[in-house]
């Protein structure tokens, strides 16, 4: 039963990232865009629904892995703080810029926390994929609170991940945006700029990797020792081809998912290299077997998120129907 929520909780982090992961990026290549509104209709209203699979990762954690939760959150309060503290800005900022009844006073105030947010979130994302796979959490009392609640997280391991998770994004972003103007028969206009976010982020992947071996990190000894890690990165590999030739050819659907698979390749790679690790505290090395919850906890868990599941991927499915039928003025001119 372990396994199962596992793996559920993997793939609610995977959706997070690709659906998610694309709003945050539009925000981030917004300054490139010349149509604002343009980022606006392909985020509204969806991109407050992805954060449904945010939410459903961290109650599979708390319920299921009460452990990795509890340690988790607070060697990584103040990266994850950060994460918290972007949504909330983006989300406040994108909503007062629409209904704010004087937009005009308070506007580039609004655009200024709109970017920021769309900043903020993945890169304390990445610093926190980067402490829990890095592993250098103290157990000592005494060590001191840069040691418990900074070191984990500051180390060039972990801003390079950050940076490739904001690069991710970025590149999902103008992927998606550009894909959404070609479905409104427009030509793919942000081509340039999703190619220099994909390039960009083919390079900072490539520097977390080389700081990870350089370092010795032990995920990355499990890296290469894990078949499943290597055959999905090289995958995600194959698949630059397939978009830079989505690209060329401006075929949105062909793009969506090369981009989709490509960005969920990457992240089941990076998760693959520490299974069945979880965490690792100092010697003690957490795996999903002893951080699991008692049987009949996960068996109730399990039964929730059945009925869950049923609920919610309907309704954003709907969601997204209604909301594609609609015509939008600003793609179809």
């Amino acid at each position: 039963m372990a396994e199962l929520v596992l793996f559920v909780l993997l793939v609610s982090l995977v959706m997070y990232a690709v659906f998610g992961g694309a709003d945050f990026g539009a925000g981030m290549i917004e300054p490139f865009i010349r149509e604002r509104e343009d980022i606006d209709v392909a985020l509204a209203p969806v991109w407050e629904a992805n954060h449904v699979w945010l939410v459903l990762a961290l109650v599979l954690a708390f319920v299921g892995f009460p452990e990795l939760y509890s340690l988790s959150t607070t060697y990584l309060h103040i990266p994850l703080l950060g994460v918290l503290l972007g949504i909330v800005a983006r989300g406040t900022a994108f909503t007062f810029r629409h209904y704010d009844p004087e937009p005009g006073k308070l506007a580039p105030w609004y655009t200024a926390a709109f970017r920021a947010g769309s900043i903020l979130t993945p890169l304390c994302l990445g610093l926190c994929m980067a402490a829990t796979a890095a592993g250098h959490f103290p157990t000592d009392p005494s060590a001191g609170f840069y040691a418990w609640y900074i070191a984990p997280w500051n180390t060039l391991f972990a801003w390079a991940t950050g940076l490739f998770v904001c690069a991710l994004f970025a590149f999902e972003g103008a992927a998606l945006l550009s894909a959404e103007q070609a479905l409104h028969g427009l030509p793919l206009p942000n081509v340039s700029l999703a190619r220099g976010a994909h390039l960009f982020a083919i390079v900072t992947g490539a520097l977390v990797f080389g700081i990870a071996y350089f370092e010795r990190l032990p995920w990355f000894l499990q890296l290469m020792a894990s078949g499943w890690a290597l055959a999905a990165l090289g995958v995600a590999t194959l698949l630059i081809p397939a978009v830079a030739s989505a690209f060329d050819r401006g075929q949105p659907w062909r793009l969506r998912l090369a981009m989709a698979a490509q960005v969920s390749c990457v992240l089941f790679g990076f998760f693959a290299a520490q299974f069945p690790v979880l965490l690792r505290v100092d010697t003690r090395v957490l795996t999903y077997q002893n951080a699991a919850a008692p049987a009949a906890t996960l068996r109730t868990l399990i039964w929730a998120l059945a009925i869950g599941l049923l609920l919610i991927v309907p309704s954003l499915a709907y969601l997204i129907r209604v909301y594609k039928a609609t015509p939008h003025p600003s793609l179809d001119n």
